[in-house]
């Protein structure tokens, strides 16, 4: 398929994945809507993963499109790559290690689409999906990444967005209003799909799927896990020191530095408010900065994910 016959890109990175690699391809090629072309970029793998994606380039010529980064440049830096190298109505981000639902594609685009008749094909669009846990040989190990997690994206919007990534990338169908908003993807940002997100937020309709499309594999390798048991108990504990919480929050100030800069000249009064409020709150006093983050809406999606945050933060 051509470029310009596909109507989707799948944008898939890939680096060492020759343990899964293979599932997650031939769950590509089942879906239910076939009208995409697969863009795969290798973050210079050292494994055999080359070899399992030219078989696929082999069974199914024109549709699928290789690339090679000659160092590595990380998932973010890769996805990026591969996004520049899109030239499709949509674009759908894909991990190397997770197996898509059947009828991911064909809901996910007819989401879309069902928005952008509503709003126009201007309107930058993001659509995102729940997900399905599962370990090394497929078990499920929870049905829903959002229950267990404790968030709702239903309330995702700015202010929620900047304080927690809602977006879960290999989930992600976005429209081509979006990738022209959005690109390039800055070397401040933390990740690919959370830069997409906050500007669907900030500028068009980010539109959460509140259904698992994604079988998202939990393995000692992945780049960005769902991050273990979410209990009250487990809540509770980060509270008294988790590294990767501060180092979170340290990423997505300096994140929305980059945002507000970047989008200066497009932001409203509110959402400039917003993001000066989140880059300055770290120098305030504990009870004003708590009640600083409170009034601009900074705050996560739900009570005990709140609690944690504003006693931390």
């Amino acid at each position: 398929m051509s470029s310009s016959a596909a109507e989707i890109d799948v944008l898939l990175a890939t680096w060492n994945g020759e343990r899964f690699i293979e599932e997650q391809l031939e769950s590509l090629f089942r879906q239910t809507f076939q009208g995409f072309r697969l863009i795969v970029r290798d973050d210079a793998s050292t494994d055999s993963t080359l070899d399992v994606v030219e078989r696929y380039r082999s069974r199914f010529p024109g549709r699928v499109v290789v690339h090679v980064n000659p160092c590595r440049r990380g998932p973010c830096g890769t996805f990026s790559l591969l996004a520049e190298e899109s030239d499709a109505p949509y674009v759908a981000f894909c991990d190397q290690d997770d197996i898509w639902c059947d009828d991911k594609l064909e809901i996910s685009v007819a989401t879309v689409k069902s928005i952008e008749a509503a709003h126009t094909v201007h309107t930058p669009v993001l659509v995102f999906s729940d997900l399905t846990l599962i370990g090394n040989n497929n078990q499920t190990l929870a049905p829903s990444m959002w229950k267990m997690m404790r968030v709702n994206p239903r309330r995702a919007n700015l202010g929620s967005l900047l304080v927690q990534n809602l977006v879960s990338g290999c989930t992600v169908l976005a429209n081509r209003s979006l990738l022209r908003r959005a690109m390039p993807i800055p070397e401040g940002a933390v990740m690919h799909d959370f830069w997409f997100g906050l500007v669907a937020a900030s500028f068009g309709v980010l539109y959460p799927l509140c259904e698992a499309t994604v079988r998202y594999r939990q393995h000692q390798s992945n780049a960005i896990g769902a991050g273990g048991s979410r209990s009250t108990a487990d809540a509770l504990k980060r509270i008294s020191g988790d590294q990767r919480f501060k180092y979170g929050i340290d990423a997505s100030r300096q994140q929305s530095q980059v945002f507000a800069s970047r989008y200066a000249n497009q932001l409203t009064a509110q959402q400039k408010a917003t993001l000066q409020a989140w880059c300055d709150s770290q120098g305030l006093p504990a009870g004003v900065r708590q009640w600083t983050l409170y009034r601009h809406g900074l705050r996560r999606t739900s009570l005990l994910n709140n609690l944690v945050f504003l006693a931390r933060v």
